[in-house]
C-alpha cells in the first residue's frame, strides 16, 4: 500500500486538484481521523504551502470548499467510516459498522465556525486548540479497494489504447462505467449492456460500433458480444481481460532472458497446453537442436514443467513413457512474483543507500537553497545571493543532481514494478473465480 501511496495521490489530484490530494495525503499519513481534524489539517497545509493569501475570508473559503471535496470523496467512495466497538468494555472489542452508514457523512456533525476558529487558534499561536468538536468519535479512512478498482479499470484502458487507439479507451470506459450500475465491480464477468446504453455515455463519440467491434476482436477478451437486442449486447469479461496482459507479459519476459525462438516456444505450449518435445521444433519451425536447447533452459527456468505419462498400465522396457511439457501460469505467475518482491527490496536499499552516502551534501544544498529563497522575498541584492549559492561549488552542484536523477530513476523503476504487480495480482485474483 505504502509503495502505491504516490499512485492514490495522483489519481486524486487529476480529480479534484490540490484539495483533493491534501485531505488524501492527511488519512495516508495518520490512518484514520475525524472530518473536522482532516479539514483543519488540510487547511494549515494549504496555508504553509502558500497557495493562497491568509485572510479570514480566504481561509472560510478554503475550509467549506474542503469540506464539499471531502463529502464528495466520501459519496464516491475513496473515503469510508471506520467501524466502531460492539461493547466498548470487552478487552478485545469486536468493530462493525452497518452498510448504510460506510459512506454516509453527517454534515450536521461538522462545525465549521469551530474549524474556521481552530484554524485561526493554530496559526496564531502554532499549537492545537481544546475544542471538542461534535464528530470526534467519528472516524474516517481510505478505501484501497475503491483505488484499487481505478488503477485495475485503468491498466485495462492503458492497454485497450496502446493497441488500438484513446477513443477505444475511452469507449472502454464507458461500457465499465454503465456495467458498475448494475453489478459487482469486482465481478470476473460483469451483466450485460446495450449499445444505446454505451451511446447515451458518448455522445459525442462517432463510429461507436465499429468502435465496439474493434474492441469485441482486439481487447484480449475483455468485451464480448453476447446479443442483438438494444442495437447490440456486451459484456465485460474481466478474468479473460487479465489472463491476456498477464500472458502478454510472461512473453515480453521471456523474450528479454531468452530471445524471441523462445518466446515463441513458451507460447506455442502454453497455447497447445501438453506437447511431446518432437512436437515443439516442427510446429515451432525452428531447429530441432536449438529448440531442444531452449526448452531445456525454460525447463532450467521453471518456465516449463514435464508431465510424465505411461503409454501402458504394466511397466516393461518395451513401453517407455511419453513425457509432455506444459506451462503451468499459477506457479510462472507467483516465481515472478518472487522476482519482483526481491527486484523491489534491492531497488529501496540501493536507493536508501545512495541518499544516506550523500546526506550531508543534500542537507547543505537544501539549507542553501532555502536562504537564497528567503533573500529573494527580503528583497537583497544579486551580490548576496550569488554570494550564498557560491557556497555550494560547481562539482557538489554536479554531484547532487547526479544522485537526485539517480534516485528518481530508481523510484520511477519502482512504480513500474508496482504496475506489474497488480497485473499478477489480478491475474490470481480472478483465477480460482474464472469463468
Amino acid at each position: 500500500m505504502v509503495l502505491r501511496f504516490p499512485r492514490y495521490v495522483y489519481l486524486v489530484r487529476e480529480r479534484h486538484c490540490e484539495e483533493g490530494e491534501m485531505i488524501v495525503d492527511v488519512l495516508m499519513k495518520e490512518g484514520q481521523a475525524t472530518a473536522s481534524h482532516i479539514i483543519i489539517t488540510s487547511c494549515l497545509k494549504m496555508i504553509e504551502h502558500g497557495e493562497e493569501g491568509g485572510s479570514g475570508s480566504a481561509l472560510g473559503d478554503r475550509h467549506v470548499t474542503l469540506k464539499n471535496l471531502l463529502l464528495q470523496l466520501v459519496e464516491e467512495q475513496f473515503i469510508q467510516r471506520c467501524p466502531n466497538p460492539q461493547d466498548a468494555t470487552k478487552a478485545v472489542p469486536v468493530m462493525t459498522i452497518k452498510e448504510e452508514l460506510l459512506y454516509s457523512l453527517p454534515t450536521e456533525l461538522i462545525d465549521l465556525k469551530a474549524i474556521q476558529k481552530e484554524v485561526l487558534h493554530r496559526q496564531s499561536s502554532g499549537c492545537p486548540g481544546v475544542t471538542n468538536f461534535p464528530d470526534k468519535d467519528v472516524f474516517w479512512r481510505l478505501n484501497f479497494d475503491r483505488f484499487h478498482l481505478e488503477l485495475r479499470d485503468s491498466e485495462i484502458r492503458n492497454s485497450i489504447v496502446r493497441r488500438v487507439d484513446p477513443l477505444a479507451g475511452e469507449c472502454l470506459g464507458a461500457v465499465l462505467k454503465v456495467s458498475y450500475t448494475r453489478s459487482d465491480p469486482w465481478a470476473p464477468t460483469m451483466n450485460v449492456v446495450t449499445a444505446s446504453e454505451i451511446r447515451d455515455q458518448l455522445k459525442n463519440l462517432k463510429n461507436l460500433d465499429m468502435y465496439l467491434k474493434i474492441l469485441e476482436e482486439e481487447s484480449g477478451g475483455c468485451l464480448q458480444r453476447f446479443g442483438d437486442a438494444g442495437g447490440g449486447q456486451y459484456y465485460v469479461n474481466m478474468a479473460a481481460a487479465y489472463q491476456t496482459l498477464t500472458h502478454n507479459l510472461l512473453d515480453n519476459i521471456v523474450q528479454e532472458r531468452f530471445g524471441s525462438k523462445a518466446a515463441r516456444i513458451f507460447r506455442l505450449i502454453r497455447e497447445q497446453k501438453m506437447m511431446e518435445q518432437e512436437q515443439i521444433g516442427e510446429l515451432s519451425m525452428i531447429d530441432k537442436k536449438e529448440a531442444n536447447m531452449l526448452v531445456y533452459k525454460l525447463l532450467h527456468d521453471n518456465f516449463l514443467h514435464i508431465h510424465e505419462l505411461r503409454r501402458t498400465l504394466t511397466p516393461s522396457p518395451a513401453n517407455k513413457n511419453s513425457y509432455l511439457f506444459h506451462v503451468d501460469m499459477n506457479l510462472c505467475v507467483r516465481m515472478v512474483l518472487e522476482w519482483c518482491y526481491k527486484a523491489l527490496y534491492n531497488l529501496m536499499v540501493q536507493r536508501e543507500t545512495r541518499h544516506n552516502e550523500n546526506k550531508r551534501l543534500l542537507e547543505k544544498k537544501t539549507r542553501v537553497d532555502t536562504i537564497v529563497e528567503n533573500l529573494k522575498q527580503s528583497g537583497a541584492s544579486e551580490e548576496q545571493i550569488q554570494e550564498v549559492e557560491e557556497m555550494v561549488t560547481p562539482s557538489e552542484k554536479e554531484l547532487v543532481q547526479h544522485v537526485i536523477a539517480t534516485e528518481d530513476k530508481l523510484f520511477h523503476t519502482e512504480t513500474g514494478l508496482d504496475e506489474t504487480l497488480l497485473i499478477l495480482h489480478m491475474y490470481l485474483y480472478y483465477q480460482p473465480q474464472k469463468v
